[in-house]
């Protein structure tokens, strides 16, 4: 007898972005659905959201490496002072900082483009992470791959970064088919199939993405994202911008998640720097953001082979 996939129940945390990681069993799918949804909607004032975003991103700091000071707070609570930390604490910091304060701009940006730019975004969110079909996606992922471990919140970003890159690289002006997606993770080696810190070498700072792996589970998820994308009406420039932008929000964490930051957070600094003007915290006039990713990020996961 075939043993069947355990039920799918959500956690009111991970929906919500109150912590790095996903624990729960949806794969990713609604990972900081309700900010996402927020940016998307344009929910808000600006001060409150930014408020909200303080929150659960930490604030927006100027710099890679200060320490906070008093009305400051960061994201990930076991923040060191530089004075004392270990060289190797001191470095995980600032790849910390980089991400969620990349990330966090991401959204600030997103929820003051005005409503009129921003139309059928909504629906081509709700279609690229199932919203009222997440748990039976997770189910047949479920059925491939078996029951979700702590590297499964990385799963939907992961397919996500395969659309962007399979949009990019097969098929530019038209969105990809699931082949598209589901063909382009094996040739760019292992960087869709790990995570890993920006400077893990092997052990327990390295776990395989088993959804990822699995062939068929990674095509439930191919398939699921290019019929999303045939449906939505939007041109292929906003189109690009909103899976950049949900990628990036839904991955468990961008510091462990090199396909993220590659196909997903990049390409999204840069459409909306591009194409709505964005600017981002840590732009300074020696260094854009972007730059800073290859110095602190890139260049280590490229060491490492998973780049």
């Amino acid at each position: 007898m075939t043993a069947q996939p355990a039920p799918v129940n959500h956690s009111a945390p991970c929906q919500s972005a109150k912590r790095v990681g996903c624990n729960c069993h949806c794969v990713g799918m609604v990972h900081q659905k309700n900010i996402l949804m927020a940016a998307f909607k344009s929910c808000g004032k600006p001060e409150k959201f930014d408020a909200e975003l303080t929150r659960l991103f930490g604030s927006p700091f100027r710099s890679v490496s200060a320490d906070p000071v008093a009305g400051e707070s960061v994201r990930r609570k076991d923040w060191q002072p530089v004075a004392s930390a270990t060289p190797q604490k001191q470095c995980s910091q600032i790849e910390q900082r980089i991400v969620d304060v990349a990330v966090r701009d991401v959204l600030r940006i997103v929820h003051l483009i005005p409503k009129s730019s921003k139309v059928d975004w909504v629906p081509l969110l709700e279609g690229l992470t199932c919203r009222t079909s997440w748990s039976d996606v997770a189910r047949q992922v479920q059925a491939f791959a078996g029951r979700p471990d702590r590297a499964s919140g990385f799963f939907w970003s992961s397919a996500l970064a395969a659309t962007l890159g399979a949009w990019d690289k097969t098929r530019p002006t038209a969105a990809p088919r699931s082949s598209d997606i589901a063909a382009f993770p094996g040739s760019q080696s292992t960087v869709f199939k790990e995570v890993r810190h920006p400077r893990a070498r092997s052990g327990n700072t390295v776990k395989t993405i088993k959804e990822v792996a699995d062939p068929l589970a990674f095509n439930v998820a191919a398939e699921t994202l290019a019929a999303a994308l045939s449906r939505s009406s939007l041109p292929m420039r906003e189109g690009r911008a909103v899976v950049a932008v949900i990628g990036s929000v839904t991955s468990a964490d961008l510091w462990r998640h090199p396909a993220a930051v590659r196909y997903l957070l990049i390409p999204a600094i840069g459409i909306l720097r591009r194409d709505f003007s964005g600017t981002f915290s840590l732009d300074s006039q020696s260094r854009l953001t972007e730059q800073i990713i290859e110095d602190e990020l890139v260049q280590k996961w490229r060491a490492r082979g998973v780049w």
